[in-house]
């Protein structure tokens, strides 16, 4: 089966919530099929044209005016999501880009005016969030933005309408696109945020001491790590625990590690119980030096992938109740407390798995990128095979070879 993927971020290496379920669930694609994707990047994007990577065909071309739409954004004038017109205006050169008659193209929304101009047997719309939703709860400050949440809720409406099958990143999410939008319960299925199971595992021996050591840390200090993208409510998360969690905490050996581009909105900020790195494709040392992931959120959209990665690495985590929407199944995992009485919660110094010498948990199994992608692949060749002409298109359901899955 043939694959076309677009999307509007580069998404390898995979630095954020996006770009991690996007190369993660298209990873898992490739195990079974043939899997290209579109990635349109900013003229600033110093990668290769075409490259391949974990059995997926990535195509980079880049867009002048996704610059200029951030731009504008950060000025509070107009949101991001305006440049998804201009890739509507794109979209038979998008289209171009892919190479074969596809039998499944699955974009986002940004990139959901290619499911109208490429051909495929099943068009699919990949749904990070209900983004009408977040856009209201967690979307940037702008001028008359009551319009814009409107002008995006009829974007989201017309991709929704124009696809046979919408993947969303939760149950809370699939059934919100069916309420919002009147899409029949039978054209949304639900994949959720998952982890890298090729990146993320518990420590092997000396390693949580070598990662500690690397960052000063003793061995009476407990670390809580707080893993994030710049955006909104990653931003009102480090801020609430910076303001109203750590302070109880600095003066009883506790220090807070925060590693992403959310340490922008540090600006500077240095405390003797703080410890900031920038965004990076390896966050096993972090992961191995911490003793728990904080996942402090409040607001926003799907789910946090962060959870899932805590718990992955053997962490203790630590959310609020609207941090593990989503996740179901790990919530018993976690340690779940309001803002008010997570300090509360971390000073009793709550061990992880890895700490307490327990192998991973099963269900978490469940949820790595790979497994999730599977999961996916399933469904596809599901709906596929129920189509009129089903068997007619070449390498319909016909999963690859084992030396693929290895």
């Amino acid at each position: 089966m043939l694959i076309h993927g677009a999307t509007d971020n580069d998404v390898h290496p995979p630095l954020f919530g996006a770009t991690q379920r996007s190369f993660g669930l298209f990873r898992g694609l490739a195990r079974r099929h043939d899997v290209r994707v579109l990635c349109v990047v900013p003229n600033r994007t110093r990668k290769p044209l075409e490259e391949r990577v974990a059995e997926v065909t990535l195509l980079r071309r880049s867009a002048w005016y996704t610059s200029a739409a951030w731009r504008l954004e950060r000025a509070r004038l107009m949101p991001l999501f305006l440049a998804s017109l201009a890739h509507r205006a794109q979209a038979a050169r998008w289209r171009d880009v892919l190479p074969g008659e596809a039998d499944v193209c699955m974009a986002d929304l940004p990139l959901a005016g290619v499911l109208d101009a490429r051909p495929a047997r099943l068009k699919v719309l990949h749904a990070h969030n209900v983004e009408y939703d977040h856009f209201r709860a967690a979307g940037p400050a702008l001028f008359a933005s009551g319009f814009w949440a409107g002008r995006l809720r009829a974007l989201e409406a017309r991709a929704v309408r124009g696809a046979d099958l919408v993947v969303a990143a939760s149950e809370e999410d699939a059934a919100r696109f069916c309420a919002l939008y009147g899409v029949a319960v039978e054209r949304v299925v639900a994949i959720p945020n998952g982890f890298d199971e090729t990146a993320v595992r518990f420590p092997a021996p000396g390693e949580r001491a070598r990662a500690r050591a690397a960052l000063g840390l003793s061995a009476g200090e407990y670390a809580c790590l707080f893993v994030g993208s710049d955006v909104p409510h990653n931003r009102a998360a480090l801020g609430v625990t910076l303001a109203r969690v750590m302070p109880a905490l600095a003066r009883d050996g506790f220090k807070l590690l925060v590693v992403g581009s959310v340490t922008r909105a540090l600006d500077g900020r240095r405390e003797p119980w703080l410890i900031a790195h920038d965004a990076t494709a390896d966050l096993l040392p972090w992961l191995h030096a911490a003793d728990a992931g904080l996942n402090p959120v409040t607001r926003g959209g799907g789910s946090n992938v962060k959870l899932a990665t805590y718990l992955a690495a053997g962490l203790a985590a630590v959310s609020t109740p609207f941090g593990v929407r989503g996740y179901a199944a790990l919530e018993p995992l976690a340690t779940v407390a309001e803002i008010d009485r997570m300090s509360e919660a971390l000073s009793t110094r709550p061990q992880g798995a890895a700490a307490r010498g327990d192998a991973p948990a099963p269900a978490i199994r469940a949820y790595a990128w790979g497994a999730l992608g599977e999961r996916l692949a399933a469904e596809l060749e599901r709906r596929l095979g129920a189509l009129p002409g089903a068997g007619a298109a070449s390498g319909t359901a016909t999963p690859r070879g084992a030396e693929a899955r290895a």
